[in-house]
């Protein structure tokens, strides 16, 4: 994407100031009493998914990249009372990337010219001790629940799996939800499955799950802003396309710059949607209520998530 198709987009959809100065939470401000209410309405059969990978040692993570998770007991079978052997406990750490499976990329996870969301310094906000404004923590509370909206763009075109090259418009999305029978609503979490986890929840391999994604094309910023949604997610790597544009461009990673930098919107990366979205396509509902608080790490710029779908 040239820089100047690039900067016009990000000027259309910037949300600085929208929520006042010194706002950390950015277009999740759009999930309000009434948008809570509409989620809660959302769950009507009594059906639970978790959308979350498994976090273990042989994660998606390839060598040379994020690390997975690495656990340790610290505490094997220990005795608690001397008095009484027979009760004993267990404890364990965890040593792991905290983007490295199912995860939320927090609003400062990225930025370009020097500033983040709401024109927040870099050089001001970000260090080794993590960030001092614009945090994880800030979206673990009150959390992260709102009606959720399943778009299914692998089912559109009939396969299991999209192609890596695969470029998806704002018209698939439009025709993916018109064909659903579903509508939008102001504050709803966007759901989009590609099918790509395929590779590695199915077939068990990491490269070509990391070989390239389809996903989001940059266009889509502006689709997103113009719905009001309140944060969109994926089954891919990183919500939007990955390939030679996105990554060698003016801008790369331009939907990342545009959501989490420009709109403040928070990108959920590697859902798994493949059991929702069969069940969706059974009995025809791609609504629910959806609730994928991250964990509330200080200064941390992502964190797993174990998301929940109630329909």
């Amino acid at each position: 994407m040239k820089r100047f198709d690039f900067d016009a987009l990000a000027d259309r959809v910037r949300n600085w100031g929208k929520w006042g100065p010194r706002d950390n939470r950015g277009t999740l401000n759009h999930i309000g009493p009434d948008v809570l209410q509409r989620a809660i309405a959302a769950a009507r059969q009594g059906k639970l998914f978790s959308l979350g990978m498994r976090f273990e040692k042989s994660g998606p993570q390839p060598e040379h990249a994020r690390m997975n998770p690495h656990l340790y007991m610290n505490a094997l079978d220990k005795i608690i009372n001397p008095e009484f052997p027979t009760s004993r406990y267990s404890e364990d750490v965890v040593h792991m990337s905290l983007q490295c499976a199912t995860q939320w990329d927090a609003l400062s996870h990225v930025h370009y010219d020097g500033l983040l969301y709401n024109g927040c310094k870099a050089c001001d906000v970000l260090s080794a001790a993590g960030a001092s404004r614009l945090g994880v923590e800030h979206l673990a509370a009150p959390g992260i629940m709102s009606r959720g909206v399943l778009v299914d763009i692998a089912r559109l075109h009939g396969v299991d799996m999209l192609p890596a090259t695969h470029v998806i418009t704002p018209d698939e999305l439009n025709r993916a939800l018109e064909r659903q029978g579903t509508a939008l609503d102001a504050g709803d979490i966007l759901l989009v499955r590609t099918g790509i986890i395929r590779h590695y929840t199915i077939n068990n391999d990491r490269a070509a799950y990391f070989a390239g994604n389809p996903g989001l094309a940059p266009e889509c910023a502006g689709w997103l802003y113009d719905h009001s949604l309140a944060a969109v997610c994926s089954d891919n790597l990183a919500v939007e396309v990955l390939d030679e544009t996105t990554l060698g461009g003016d801008v790369p990673l331009p939907m990342h710059m545009l959501c989490l930098r420009d709109m403040g919107m928070p990108l959920g990366e590697m859902f798994d949607l493949e059991t929702l979205s069969a069940d969706c396509a059974q009995d025809g509902q791609y609504t629910f209520l959806l609730s994928a608080p991250p964990l509330g790490f200080t200064g941390a710029v992502g964190s797993p998530v174990n998301p929940q779908v109630l329909k």
